[in-house]
């Protein structure tokens, strides 16, 4: 039986979690966005929400992932949904600032 990494788990939860406020404080941003943009900027922003959900839905799966799926390969794929939306979560950032 494989040994688990507990400390590798957490931290991973960790980033899942504060990756997952983020997602949720973007889909607010962008959603905000949209409603008081102007119809050419629209279009725009309603692709950088989807990205934003995307991004939640790939941090929830990837937390339940690493949570309960025990000394199993589907915890790797756990970890890496949770790094695909830390990156989604920069690009974000990135166009946020913008």
């Amino acid at each position: 039986m494989a040994k688990r990494h507990k400390g590798v788990d957490r931290a991973a939860q960790a980033l899942a979690t504060a990756g997952g406020i983020a997602h949720i404080t973007f889909l607010g941003l962008f959603g905000w966005k949209i409603l008081t943009g102007g119809m050419l900027m629209r279009f725009g922003w309603i692709f950088a929400t989807l990205a934003a959900a995307i991004g939640l839905l790939a941090e929830i799966v990837g937390w339940m992932l690493v949570k309960h799926s025990g000394p199993t390969p589907a915890r790797k794929i756990g970890y890496a949904a949770i790094a695909a939306s830390t990156g989604i979560a920069a690009v974000l950032l990135l166009i946020a600032s913008w």
